[in-house]
């Protein structure tokens, strides 16, 4: 029988080491972490006493061995199928626990009612189309894992409305959760990281604008919508004279081979493109070569490089359907609606008045002691 009082679900990522920290500092041995992987044999660097791996398949060893007695509360970061499923098949079992859901985006946006939402209907002209036949076999594979008892989509779909509260910094987050996917739980805003555990300041610092390149997106991925922004800028300078930088380390193979041609058609030598991970410091110094960042994602995605941009001072543009937009114009500090970007405002760099006031306001949301209130409000909620 178990002697902690969470059971705290998370991914395969370097981010579930920061959160693990930040939890023993201020709620030390309180917590049961499961980190959930596809392979056993995969290497991570976590390392603790209370961190149990497990194989995403292998959560029924968890309903033998820790849930005889409830935990006061089940933290879900990323919400995955295989949770649902272990949620929906103990719920009985769970008592007077509060169950929570840390939305991570991805296990929102990624949902297949959210996908059309993400795109434009530029983008969605690249992406294949989902087959209708697919569909269906899709639907008769589902069911039969349901009438087998394995993790299913229908069950997935199910286990959101266990939820009883809901953590994330984007309020429309939850609203669309609740209009898409029928949660009724109670919104906790929530961020996992500090200004300083996002990016290091002082390393942006050392790095002033020195450039007036255009950055456009922040990975390969169709979310980002590249090609609207890319023929809007064509539009806005005929003259082709800026350089446009597009990070493609990663993302859709088919979708970021498009974008690529795409962009070295119509920008030719003034398109340079990211394709290799590079150190942080690397990364840093190519950001100072960009006077200007444009993420044309109708989703939240991109919150640290966002952040880090603003921080350094970059002219920053978003969909104005983007959550960041919405929060960030919210909090006063200075971003820029992508639909409404004019030649003007690409040749016009922020003031330093400008600069300094979104550093300082980011600071006071983001700092140690904002952090740890976020995590007080879920962990003794």
């Amino acid at each position: 029988m178990h002697s902690h009082e969470n059971l705290v679900f998370l991914p395969d990522s370097p981010y579930s080491e920061w959160i693990i920290k930040r939890c023993e500092e201020l709620f030390p041995h309180l917590n049961q972490y499961v980190l959930l992987v596809d392979e056993l044999g995969q290497p991570t660097r976590l390392r603790y006493p209370d961190l149990l791996i497990l194989k995403n398949n292998q959560l029924e060893s968890l309903e033998k061995l820790h849930l005889q007695k409830p935990f006061k509360r089940i933290i879900v970061n990323y919400h995955t199928p295989f949770i649902g499923h272990f949620l929906e098949c103990n719920k009985d079992k769970f008592g007077q626990t509060k169950v929570i859901w840390i939305i991570w985006s991805g296990d929102l946006y990624k949902h297949g009612k959210f996908l059309k939402r993400a795109y434009t209907p530029l983008t969605l002209t690249i992406l294949p189309p989902k087959g209708r036949f697919k569909n269906i076999r899709q639907g008769i594979h589902h069911r039969m894992l349901q009438i087998l008892g394995k993790p299913n989509q229908y069950t997935f779909e199910k286990s959101f409305s266990r939820f009883d509260m809901v953590g994330s910094f984007f309020e429309k987050d939850t609203i669309e959760a609740k209009e898409v996917l029928g949660v009724n739980a109670k919104w906790i805003r929530f961020a996992f990281l500090s200004l300083e555990e996002l990016f290091a300041e002082k390393d942006l610092l050392r790095n002033p604008i020195l450039g007036n390149k255009i950055m456009v997106g922040h990975s390969g991925s169709p979310e980002n919508n590249h090609l609207d922004v890319f023929e809007r800028l064509r539009e806005l300078i005929p003259q082709n004279d800026r350089v446009v930088l597009s990070p493609l380390s990663y993302g859709n193979p088919k979708y970021l081979d498009f974008v690529k041609a795409k962009g070295k058609e119509w920008f030719g030598k003034n398109f340079e493109s990211l394709e290799k991970f590079i150190p942080r410091e690397t990364y840093y110094n190519k950001l100072s070569e960009v006077s200007v960042a444009i993420f044309n994602h109708k989703i939240q995605q991109a919150f640290g490089n966002i952040l880090g941009l603003i921080f350094m001072g970059t002219k920053v543009f978003l969909n104005p359907e983007n959550p960041v937009y919405i929060e960030l114009v919210q909090a006063g500090i200075q971003v820029f609606d992508y639909s409404q970007m004019t030649k003007e405002d690409l040749d016009s760099p922020l003031s330093k008045e400008t600069i300094s006031r979104n550093r300082e306001l980011m600071q006071q949301i983001f700092n140690e002691e904002k952090i740890r209130s976020f995590y007080k409000d879920i962990f003794l909620s």
